[in-house]
């Protein structure tokens, strides 16, 4: 390193630890640095750290995933010069560095860095986020209720505020270099709830988003072309949920809802349009009020799942109507009303076998096995879940219902942790959680830290501390980077189930990572 990048470094690096010793960020700090230093933010956060090249280089070699230890000093200070000079860093390289960084990914690169990615690049760097190692980073992780009920939060409002216009702006030029096509993703995101909605319409073609914002317009009528896309766009939100968490997904899910609701009460439809635009409405219904559900707003997420029981009624579904019923059941567990959780079991039962469809009737069986195993306490819930596992391994003719993409013979399966832990079973609970983990896919991020928290709470049945007390780390790593309330508070009550060992080290270590992750003990 040249003697003047050395004595820039040095200096950074005094004024780093005592900016950390104030309690700043790394993302502060490297805010402060970028007002006396024209560097790119590569280079802005490796000062902020007061690290050497050497350093980084050798820390991003044991992080990464192919263990091919490919990053060498030179090319990280080429990366750093990027855009000026040098070379642009792949977007794995950059999600590698975040995580040395302890920060997101997107902050490490400029708005004209991030526009010259592709979509599936810039998918990457906006899913990939290391705040939570940094101890001073605080994250926000009370869950929003109803708007005006008193200490909650109120739920963001689907169109951005006109204080947020500019952050939109902004990040519409990064997607979008195309003045014309600019202007249109602009109002489109306008539409579906702002910055969040611009993942999903960079997976839209500029025809497709014409014909999406001229029938929001009410210029054309809603064809199946534009249905398709509604329908796309609700099936990659699924996704979004399932990786980030609920309150990215709730704004853009409410704003979608109101917009497919206002197709279907001015726009000009045909018969088979007014039903797959209502099934699209229904599977948004669905999605709110999962979402509602999953931050702890109990009477919205019952709002909504209503709105869909008459949107499935109108459509004379079956297999809609149980599904809500399942989930209502499901919702009753969590607020510990038993007796609400079997009347609508036992409806969804009713409706699932007036549905014919095989996988519909697993589905249902899953949620009915968890109320009996959790009201009665007998064998009847393990009983019903072989029968799911039979249920979703049926070939049928006809295509399985979208709104359950997710479930297999695998998936199936998992459900027995939950109903061998209300039965005290913690030996097959434990064998049972350790096949399902080791056969999980990655994409299932909020599944996998509820399943840990099960399976930790079956090492704590067995008294295998130091063991249960690694399951809810790795939960603990999940939950500082979703927003799922529902997943921290399953964190906070298998913590409680510690309490008689909270003076040993692996519990204290625990509490540690609790606070440094905002997560009350």
């Amino acid at each position: 390193m040249p003697a003047e990048g050395y004595r820039i470094l040095l200096g950074c690096r005094r004024r780093s630890e005592a900016l950390r010793a104030c309690s700043l960020t790394f993302d502060q700090i490297a805010d402060v640095f970028a007002l006396d230093h024209e560097v790119s933010p590569l280079r802005l956060y490796r000062y902020a750290h007061g690290r050497t090249a050497s350093d980084v280089v050798a820390a991003c070699n044991d992080l990464d995933p192919a263990g091919t230890a490919c990053l060498r000093t030179a090319r990280l200070y080429d990366y750093e010069s990027w855009p000026r000079a040098g070379r642009r860093p792949g977007a794995g390289a950059v999600a590698i560095l975040a995580r040395v960084y302890r920060t997101t990914a997107r902050r490490l690169v400029t708005g004209e860095v991030y526009a010259s990615y592709g979509v599936r690049d810039r998918d990457l760097l906006d899913r990939e986020d290391h705040r939570h190692l940094d101890p001073h980073h605080r994250r926000q992780v009370s869950a929003p209720a109803v708007p005006g009920t008193k200490g909650t939060e109120a739920l963001p409002l689907p169109v951005p505020a006109p204080s947020r216009c500019a952050d939109l702006l902004r990040a519409v030029g990064a997607e979008e270099a195309d003045v014309k096509r600019r202007e249109l993703l602009f109002e489109l995101a306008l539409i579906l709830g702002g910055t969040p909605s611009l993942g999903l319409l960079r997976h839209l073609t500029p025809p497709e988003r014409e014909r999406l914002a001229a029938a929001a317009r009410h210029r054309v009528p809603v064809d199946a072309a534009t249905i398709d896309v509604l329908e796309r766009l609700t099936d990659r939100l699924w996704a979004m949920d399932e990786a980030s968490g609920p309150r990215r997904v709730l704004p853009v899910a409410e704003a979608k809802r109101a917009l497919v609701d206002d197709l279907l009460r001015r726009g000009s439809l045909t018969g088979a349009a007014r039903e797959r635009l209502l099934r699209v409405y229904w599977s948004l219904s669905h999605m709110t009020g999962w979402s509602r559900f999953d931050l702890g707003d109990y009477p919205g997420a019952a709002q909504r799942y209503d709105e869909g029981l008459a949107a499935a009624h109108e459509l004379r579904a079956p297999a809609l109507l149980a599904h809500l019923h399942g989930l209502l059941a499901y919702m009753a567990l969590y607020e510990k009303k038993p007796t609400v959780a079997m009347d609508h079991v036992f409806a969804a039962e009713g409706w699932a076998r007036e549905s014919g469809n095989p996988l519909q009737q697993a589905a249902t069986a899953i949620q009915v096995a968890r109320v009996v195993s959790s009201t009665r306490r007998d064998h009847g819930g393990l009983r019903l879940l072989d029968r799911a596992t039979d249920l979703a391994g049926v070939r049928v003719s006809e295509p399985n219902p979208r709104h359950l993409f997710w479930l297999d013979q695998d998936r199936v399966a998992s459900y027995g942790v939950f109903c061998l832990l209300e039965l005290k079973q913690a030996d097959r609970a434990i064998a049972e959680a350790e096949q399902r983990l080791a056969r999980m896919r990655s994409d299932s991020v909020r599944e996998r830290g509820i399943l840990q928290l099960e399976y930790a709470t079956a090492l704590i049945q067995k008294r295998e501390i130091p063991a249960a007390v690694a399951a809810v780390d790795e939960a603990v790593h999940i939950a500082a980077r979703h927003s799922s309330a529902r997943l921290i508070e399953s964190v906070r009550q298998v913590r409680g189930r510690l309490q008689p060992w909270e003076q040993s080290r692996h519990v204290r270590e625990l509490d540690e990572r609790l606070r440094s992750s905002a997560i009350p003990v």
